[in-house]
C-alpha cells in the first residue's frame, strides 16, 4: 500500500461523512467513514511511509466518525491507536491526551479495565515531564480498578506510583498509598504483601527521624497480628536501635533481607536510615547538652541572689 492509497481513502472518508440521499438530505455513513480513516491510519503509519502524523490524525476523525455513530469503545481503540503511534515514534510528549480521551470513551462505554489501561499509558508518558500529573494518573487508575473491583489489577500500578512518589521526595504521599494498599491486601488475602507494606510504613516514617510515629504504626498494626510475623520483629528491633541511637545496629539490620527485599525507593530509604538516626541522635545530644546548660545558669542565678 501507499501514500497514494491513504490518501484515497481519507477522501473516500470524507465522502462518507458528507454522504447524502437522493433528497439531498444528509446522511452520514459514519462506520463506513471510521473504517477508511482507520485504514488511511494504518497505511500513515507503516515502516515504507512512516508519516506519523498523519496516522494520528486520520486516527482521530476515525475516532470522531465512532462518537457520531455512537460507539465510544471503538472510539478509545481509535485514541488509543492515536497514542500508540506518537508513544513508539519519539512523540512520548503528545501521547498523553490521546489516552485520556481513550480513558474517558472506554469508561462511558463501561469498559473500566480499558479505561484504567489507557490511564496507566499516558501516567507512563509523563513521569520525567510531570511527575506530580503522572502520580495523580496513576492514583486514578488505581481507583477505577478499586471501584469496579477489580483490584487483581492493581499491581504494577501501585509500585509504579509508589517508586516515582520516593524518587520525587513525596513520603507522605508515599505512606498514604502503602496504607491504601494495606487494605487491599488484607481483602485480597495477600498476608505477605501487606506485612511488606507494613514494614515499609515504618521504614518512610523512620526516614522522616520520626520515631514516635513509626512507634503508633507498628501499636496499629496490632490487629492484623503484624508484631507476630517475621516483620513485626523486624520493625521492632529496628525502632528500638533508633531510638537508642545504635547507628551500628541500625546499619545492621538494614542489610538483612527482609529490608533489601522491600520495594526499590523503600529499601533506599532504609538504607539512609543510619544516618537519619545518627542526625536526631545528634540533634537530641545537642538539645539535651543545651538543656543542662541553661538548667546551670538558673542555678548561678539562684545562687547570685
Amino acid at each position: 500500500m501507499s501514500l497514494a492509497d491513504a490518501e484515497k481513502l481519507m477522501k473516500e472518508a470524507l465522502k462518507f461523512e458528507n454522504n447524502k440521499t437522493f433528497m439531498i438530505k444528509a446522511s452520514p455513513e459514519w462506520d463506513l467513514a471510521a473504517q477508511s480513516y482507520q485504514k488511511a491510519a494504518q497505511i500513515f503509519r507503516s515502516p515504507p511511509i512512516k508519516a506519523f502524523d498523519r496516522a494520528v490524525d486520520a486516527f482521530c476523525k476515525a475516532a470522531n466518525a465512532h462518537v457520531m455513530n455512537k460507539s465510544s469503545y471503538n472510539a478509545g481503540i481509535c485514541f488509543e491507536n492515536a497514542g500508540n503511534t506518537w508513544r513508539d515514534n519519539g512523540g512520548l510528549d503528545k501521547c498523553g491526551p490521546l489516552y485520556m480521551q481513550a480513558s474517558q470513551h472506554f469508561l462511558d462505554s463501561d469498559n473500566v479495565e480499558k479505561a484504567a489501561e489507557a490511564c496507566i499509558k499516558s501516567a507512563k508518558a509523563s513521569t520525567e515531564t510531570n511527575p506530580d500529573g503522572s502520580i495523580k494518573l496513576f492514583l486514578q487508575a488505581i481507583d477505577l480498578y478499586e471501584g469496579a473491583d477489580k483490584h487483581i489489577f492493581i499491581a504494577d500500578t501501585w509500585r509504579n506510583c509508589l517508586s516515582l512518589m520516593l524518587k520525587n521526595g513525596k513520603t507522605d504521599s508515599g505512606i498514604q498509598l502503602l496504607e491504601k494498599m494495606q487494605r487491599i491486601f488484607t481483602k485480597l488475602e495477600q498476608i505477605e504483601y501487606l506485612r511488606k507494606a507494613q514494614l515499609s510504613v515504618i521504614v518512610l516514617k523512620l526516614s522522616k527521624g520520626d520515631s514516635v510515629a513509626a512507634c503508633e504504626a507498628r501499636d496499629s498494626y496490632e490487629d492484623s497480628e503484624f508484631t507476630f510475623s517475621k516483620e513485626g520483629d523486624a520493625a521492632c528491633a529496628l525502632i528500638e536501635a533508633f531510638e537508642e541511637g545504635d547507628i551500628d545496629k541500625v546499619g545492621e539490620l538494614i542489610k538483612t533481607q527482609i529490608f533489601t527485599l522491600l520495594e526499590n525507593q523503600v529499601g533506599r530509604a532504609a538504607a539512609r536510615l543510619p544516618a537519619v538516626c545518627k542526625e536526631v541522635a545528634g540533634d537530641m545530644t545537642g538539645a539535651s547538652t543545651a538543656k543542662a546548660k541553661k538548667g546551670g545558669e538558673e542555678d548561678e542565678d539562684e545562687d547570685l541572689c
